[in-house]
Parts: C-alpha cells; sequence; structure tokens
C-alpha cells in the first residue's frame, strides 16, 4: 500500500479516451496520409518512371504479401528485432539508471555513451565484420550496441532530473525502501521508461534492417536491399511499408496504452 504522504502527491486521474477526443485526433491522420499520397502520385506522374506510382506500389504489396518466403523472411527480422530490443533496452536502463545516481560512473560513462551516438550506425557492423566475422550472432551484438547509448541518454536524463525534494522527503519520513522505489523514484521515471522503450524500438527497427542489408542474406532488410539491386523501388517502398503497418500496429496495441497507464500513474 502506497504511503498516505506519496499518495497526496497524485494528481486527479487522466479521464479516458473518449470517441469524439478519437475521431478528433483520426481526421488530421486521414488528411495527412491523403496529402502525403496526392503529392507522392504527382511527384511519380512527372518522375518519367523514376518515382513508382501508388498503384504500382499497391501492386508490388499483394505480390509481396502472396508470396510466402515473405512470412518467413518476416519473422526472422521480428525475432531480430526483438532480441535487439530487449537487450537494448534493460541494458541501456539499467546504465542510464546507475548514471543518474551516481556522479563517478556518470563520469566515467558519459566519454563512452556521447562517442557512441557519434559513431554512424554502419561503422558498428563494418568493425563487426571486420573484426569478428559475418556470423548472425556478431551482427546482433554490432546491432544492441549501436541502440544502447540511445537508450542511456534517455534514461540517464530522466533519473538526473527526478525531484530530488521527493527524495529528501522520502528520508525524512523514513518511507520503507520499496515505497520509495515504486512510488517515489517508480512514478517519476515510469514516462522516461516507457520513452526510452519507445526509442529503443524505433532504432532497433531501423538498425535491424540495415544489419540485414549490410551482413544477412536473410530477413526483410536482405529483401529491401536485394530489390535495391535490382532496381525494384516499388519493391523496397512496399517491404518498408510491411515494416510501418506492424510498427503501428505495435505503438497502438502497446505503447498508447502504457503511456495512458504511465501517466495515470506517475500524476
Amino acid at each position: 500500500m502506497s504511503s498516505p504522504a506519496v499518495a497526496d502527491l497524485a494528481g486527479p486521474a487522466i479521464p479516458p479516451r473518449t470517441p469524439a477526443k478519437f475521431r478528433a485526433g483520426l481526421v488530421p491522420t486521414v488528411v495527412a496520409l491523403a496529402l502525403i499520397a496526392v503529392v507522392w502520385e504527382a511527384i511519380a506522374r512527372t518522375s518519367d518512371g523514376w518515382v513508382p506510382g501508388l498503384a504500382a506500389i499497391a501492386e508490388s504489396l499483394v505480390r509481396i504479401l502472396t508470396t510466402g518466403s515473405t512470412y518467413g523472411d518476416l519473422v526472422l527480422t521480428l525475432r531480430r528485432l526483438l532480441i535487439a530490443f530487449v537487450a537494448a533496452t534493460v541494458a541501456g536502463l539499467a546504465i542510464g539508471a546507475m548514471m543518474g545516481f551516481s556522479k563517478s560512473f556518470e563520469a566515467f560513462m558519459r566519454p563512452l555513451v556521447v562517442i557512441g551516438l557519434a559513431i554512424p550506425d554502419p561503422m558498428y557492423f563494418i568493425l563487426a565484420l571486420l573484426l569478428l566475422g559475418t556470423a548472425e550472432h556478431v551482427g546482433m551484438l554490432a546491432l544492441i550496441l549501436a541502440v544502447i547509448p540511445f537508450v542511456v541518454h534517455g534514461a540517464d536524463t530522466g533519473v538526473r532530473n527526478r525531484d530530488r525534494g521527493l527524495d529528501e522527503m522520502s528520508r525524512v519520513y523514513r518511507l520503507p525502501r520499496r515505497t520509495y522505489w515504486v512510488d517515489v523514484l517508480g512514478r517519476q521515471i515510469a514516462p522516461i521508461a516507457v520513452a526510452s522503450m519507445r526509442t529503443s524500438l524505433a532504432f532497433s527497427w531501423k538498425i535491424v534492417v540495415l544489419m540485414e542489408a549490410l551482413t544477412q542474406p536473410h530477413g526483410i532488410g536482405a529483401q529491401i536491399y536485394y530489390a535495391f539491386r535490382l532496381l525494384r523501388p516499388d519493391d523496397m517502398i512496399a517491404y518498408a511499408l510491411i515494416f510501418v503497418m506492424i510498427m503501428k500496429i505495435i505503438e497502438v496495441a502497446v505503447f498508447a496504452p502504457l503511456d495512458r497507464k504511465t501517466g495515470d500513474w506517475s500524476r
């Protein structure tokens, strides 16, 4: 049970999202997508065939979705994405939290994080290929190392910017350790943790495609690279759209509810 001193800090609960609010958010999205489609089609019609039109992209999308091997590549890519996401998120949150609590550890890790953020993503895979070989686990290691700095940066910022007055209050009221970690610190960093998870997923998805294109013969990234070699931009866009739709489903089904729950809990 939460301490009364901590419970008093909670504000009013966030009201549930009503159908009217949902429709209000849906209309701008539909308008934006329609505008993108119109502009894209206009560019395609004036590009002398270099930019595929919407019909060509739709045809490629249907053909790809009706090809059995597509789902094997998709499952393989999603498995790699899940491994990278979980590993980078856990490691990044742990390192970032330790940096936020310990100035000496932050002083030690900060240059490494800055260097990690500055290194271009392809360099991780190029160095891994040159030094460790072309095995799948080598590419996965490079992928995880490329994503971790982004998660660390967000987690460190969230922990360092916590309300130190609440830490002092916890000591004055002698709150149990579990109450402090859950109700005091947890309420403050929960939104930051969700944001770091979203960042981890976004970069994992972007970089896993790059990893597959550079190091692997199978997967969505490898198929995009194969389409590039064959000068098939319609196939490249179709593969990208498949993954965009999957990421949107994950966003709506997982992260949007998490945002509402953590926003409610942190108030």
